[in-house]
């Protein structure tokens, strides 16, 4: 099994001249470490966490004195998270993948969680999500579509204009079984959908699979976990 924490990006709406994994709280660990700390937790050692970077990876590869595997996506400019998770697949292919989103922090029971998970393709759904988002300024303006039918995934990633009709929110913790990867690779399936769209990000990534007859399962929980998109967001997260 692998870890995957995708942290090759900008960062840009945070205004800070570094990866946002790497702020700093005021117990003094990042981001980036509360949640590897976290992951480790669940049976994950050093060598099973794979940095996805790109953005100043080596700042990131200093902050966790080099004791993990790094990939690093030399295009991150100009791609997304899918991108950086093929790239890891190129060096890495027979295991099970729990990917992580890089600007989140979760409780490390939800680790536990997801990988109890038997199905190929599954995710954790947070049903208390908007609470959360109410802490968010102008939070109307980052809504997602999300349907639930029958214990499935029917849509999401979609931006939506408004709350109702929304089931969820994706947390940015999801599992691919070791069986769905080798189906990815066998059928080049993120090489062809990366040819049509080199930033397609991880949510429609799920959704692409959706529609092409592959089961995404949601484990619809209150979740606690918070997701940091602008300073604001730091700001709010350290004040409540």
């Amino acid at each position: 099994m692998k870890a995957v924490i995708l942290c090759a990006g900008l960062g840009s709406r945070t205004g800070l001249k570094y990866p946002k994994c790497l702020f700093r709280f005021n117990d003094g660990s990042t981001l980036l470490s509360k949640n590897i700390d976290n992951i480790k937790k669940y049976g994950f050692k050093n060598d099973d966490i794979i940095l996805a970077t790109g953005f100043k990876s080596s700042l990131i590869k200093k902050e966790t004195n080099n004791l993990f595997k790094y990939v690093k996506n030399l295009s991150y400019a100009k791609t997304n998270m899918v991108y950086s998770f093929n790239e890891v697949l190129k060096k890495y292919k027979d295991h099970d993948y729990y990917i992580f989103y890089a600007d989140i922090i979760f409780d490390a029971k939800n680790v536990g969680i997801i990988k109890k998970s038997k199905q190929d393709i599954s995710t954790i759904i947070d049903s208390d999500w908007l609470k959360k988002w109410k802490l968010k300024k102008n939070y109307l303006d980052d809504l997602e579509e999300l349907k639930i039918h029958k214990s499935k995934i029917l849509k999401l990633g979609k931006k939506a204009k408004k709350i109702d009709g929304i089931d969820g929110r994706f947390v940015g913790i999801t599992k691919f079984s070791k069986k769905i990867v080798k189906q990815f690779i066998k059928k080049k399936i993120l090489k062809n959908i990366l040819k049509e769209n080199k930033k397609i990000d991880l949510t429609n990534f799920l959704m692409y699979l959706i529609n092409y007859n592959y089961e995404v399962f949601p484990i619809k929980k209150k979740v606690n976990w918070y997701e940091f998109d602008e300073y604001n967001d730091f700001k709010n997260f350290l004040k409540r």
